[in-house]
């Protein structure tokens, strides 16, 4: 399940394709167009839409070390720089396609994927996509801090190949089941922890929402979900960085677990400008069989919260049928001649990986500690379509090796646009 040999170019060449395929229909009907950022061209059933982003990113990050020398870094880097395309291709036929550069390094694809919607209800994908936990199916472009902090790390619950099935009811429930393997950007996998055929990952996910309330002023979304994977031929590594993807991650298992399941739970509610969100996630790992003696089975727990304040009036955009949020909805943007709006934020993260350790030898691993971090910030908004964000992140990575703990304060900007 790989895609290599310039794949950006691709992606371009289907842009225009489609294009092309829009304009050949338009010639016979009526063309209409809508500003979402960019022109989105329809006409009936058929629609056709470049999108992209651009993040900007400053980061300043001081580590302090129990033992070993303590330093400071600081880097302006383009977090993201992506363009793409998406459109119908009648009522029941849908695509994306979008990739870019991360962090200046190799492009690579973000959402691929074909979807075929047989009834209103029903939806089913395949491609390059993810299945579960709400703040990772909330589009990074609208989520309310920088980065997803250790809960996405850990659980590792991000864009991987597969198909995916999903059913949204009229009662503001959705249910959703994914077979999935590795991302489209990786390489094909080779013979390795004591498997003698080559084999990719191959794991299956189920979850499961209800927004019991659904009103003007109040919005509860309560989920669950759960997952099954099985390592094949690589090995599952549980990991995190202190609630910024730039630097070291300072806890980690190393290469642990040939297969593992997790339970999830999810939390969010909006009351008017008032927000609250979190998740948590039980991992049992099974210890790899080519370890001799087998490393015991580990449980791995991670979870998060937060509250977010807008003081200009402005509730968070959650999505019923989708079940997670969405752009968000600014009162008085400053394309009318508004003053924007200002959302606060104060966020608590944790990661355990501590019975990763605890284990007979040769599972003593010494980075498999814990984190704690605690992060504070502030988003402004323009117009919806534009944002600025900073975080302030105190972190503690307290480790079983002695004189392992590190601590690390990380300070960042952003500045976004996307359409």
């Amino acid at each position: 399940m790989t895609m290599r040999n310039n794949p950006l170019l691709a992606g371009a060449a289907l842009g225009v394709l489609a294009a092309v395929a829009l304009g050949a229909a338009a010639q016979a009907q009526e063309l209409s167009t809508a500003w979402k950022g960019a022109p989105e061209f329809s006409n009936d059933d058929v629609k056709f839409k470049v999108r992209g982003r651009i993040l900007v990113d400053g980061v300043y990050e001081d580590v302090d070390r129990e033992t070993g020398t303590d330093f400071t870094a600081r880097q302006v880097r383009g977090r993201q720089v992506f363009l793409g395309v998406e459109g119908q291709l009648n009522s029941q036929w849908a695509y994306k396609i979008e990739g870019g550069w991360v962090n200046g390094g190799t492009p690579s694809w973000d959402d691929v994927v074909i979807e075929y919607k047989p009834t209103e209800n029903i939806s089913l994908m395949a491609g390059n996509l993810k299945v579960a936990s709400l703040e990772n199916l909330t589009s990074t472009r609208f989520t309310s801090f920088m980065d997803r902090g250790p809960f996405a790390d850990v659980t590792d619950a991000s864009y991987t190949l597969g198909v995916v099935g999903k059913y949204v009811s009229n009662s503001n429930w959705s249910a959703a089941l994914g077979v999935t393997g590795g991302s489209i950007n990786d390489a094909d996998v080779a013979t390795g922890n004591g498997v003698t055929d080559a084999e990719e990952r191959l794991g299956v996910t189920g979850r499961f929402t209800y927004a019991p309330i659904v009103t003007d002023t109040d919005k509860l979304h309560l989920g669950v979900w759960g997952r099954y994977r099985d390592a094949g031929s690589e090995a599952f590594t549980y990991q995190a960085r202190p609630n910024t993807n730039y630097g070291a991650r300072y806890v980690s298992t190393g290469a642990f677990a040939q297969a593992d399941t997790t339970y999830a739970a999810e939390l969010a509610w909006v009351h008017n400008s008032i927000s609250v969100q979190g998740e948590y996630a039980m991992i049992n790992a099974e210890g790899l069989t080519a370890v001799s003696p087998k490393k015991a089975n580990a449980d791995i727990k991670t979870g998060y919260a937060f509250v977010s304040w807008f003081p200009t009036g402005e509730s968070r955009n959650y999505d019923v049928k989708k079940a997670e949020f969405g752009r968000q909805k600014v009162l008085n943007p400053t394309t009318a001649g508004g003053t924007g709006a200002l959302e606060l934020l104060a966020r608590y993260d944790y990661a355990d990986l501590t019975d990763a350790h605890n284990l007979p030898a040769p599972g003593v691993i010494g980075a498999a500690g814990e984190y704690t971090g605690y992060t504070l910030g502030a988003n402004y908004y323009p117009f919806p379509y534009v944002k600025f964000m900073a975080n302030y992140t105190a972190g503690k990575n307290d480790n079983p090796a002695a004189g392992s703990d590190v601590d690390v304060n990380v300070f960042q900007l952003r500045a976004q646009l996307d359409f």
